[in-house]
């Protein structure tokens, strides 16, 4: 199917000037056209409705809402969450809780659908480097933070890479790690371009690089050596990271079962004892404020 660049580019000789006012508006500002009402459209350009219906037409198009259609579709991805708003407030409190409930429970029953082998693999990899990075932003980064706290015990050298710091020290990082290190990116939709662009700086740098995301079609695979997809919809949030916490406590687990005896853990038990709560605790009387 025609693009709307492809489509106001064909048809431009054959635009009045109002109309061809309306064509420089979406030829520069796609993703707002993609999101606009004909009255906004028309609003924006300083045209009339009835202009912005002429110009649909001279496109060889049946109305506005089939012009909407085509600029909306390269803009899928990103407009999917305002459409799930859109239709969450239509639904009961009832309604949402159920999809909410049966959205988490087919993203967790996802990961029965991960490779075999393919989280020792990830274990293997994280424990042979000498250094992993954990590269992600918003919902991502705290799914990263749990693995990091997941595993700190167990690598020489992670570093969480969340924006954290600034942008400027993610880069002196990356920069400085190579072959004999570990990228673990993360990204979930919406997408973060800046993922994308410290993905590039990694690879210059000949690191190597495992992504997790949600589908092939992520921006980040093509900059992978390997990829761990796992679902990631949601009825009414942008995106769900229920399965990427639950692949992470997967890993955790491998991590745990594999290097920590249980001496190691006996003794760690000793060591965090004072900061536990126990049944003794419930049984102290709590010392009387003072007058």
């Amino acid at each position: 199917m025609a693009d709307l660049r492809d489509l106001i580019e064909a048809h431009w000789a054959e635009l009045t000037p109002n109309q061809q006012r309306v064509g420089e508006y979406a030829l520069s500002n796609p993703f707002l056209v993609a999101t606009m009402g004909i009255e906004d459209l028309a609003e924006a350009a300083a045209v009339s409705a009835a202009t912005i219906t002429r110009f649909v037409r001279q496109l060889g198009l049946k109305n506005y809402a089939e012009f909407r259609a085509i600029a909306v579709r390269r803009y899928q991805d990103l407009l999917r969450p305002i459409d799930n708003v859109s239709r969450a407030q239509q639904a009961s409190s009832a309604e949402l809780t159920e999809a909410a409930l049966a959205s988490a429970h087919d993203n967790l029953d996802g990961l029965s659908q991960l490779r075999p082998g393919q989280c020792d693999a990830l274990v293997d990899r994280m424990a042979g480097a000498r250094q992993v990075g954990l590269l992600g932003f918003g919902s991502s980064a705290l799914c990263l933070t749990y693995l990091r706290g997941l595993t700190e015990g167990f690598l020489r050298n992670q570093v969480l890479l969340d924006g954290s710091g600034g942008h400027e020290r993610m880069a002196r990082i990356i920069g400085r790690m190579g072959p004999p290190d570990l990228l673990i990116a993360m990204a979930l939709p919406r997408y973060s371009i800046a993922t994308v662009e410290f993905l590039r700086l990694a690879r210059a740098s000949g690191v190597p690089c495992i992504g997790i995301t949600d589908r092939a079609q992520s921006p980040i695979c093509p900059l992978c050596d390997e990829t761990i997809l796992l679902p990631a919809a949601h009825p009414v949030l942008n995106s769900s990271a229920l399965a990427g916490f639950g692949l992470f406590e997967l890993v955790g687990a491998l991590f745990t079962a594999r290097y920590q005896s249980p001496s190691e853990a006996t003794a760690m038990t000793r060591l965090i004892f004072p900061y536990l709560y126990t049944d003794e605790d419930s049984s102290q009387t709590p010392p009387e404020d003072s007058q």
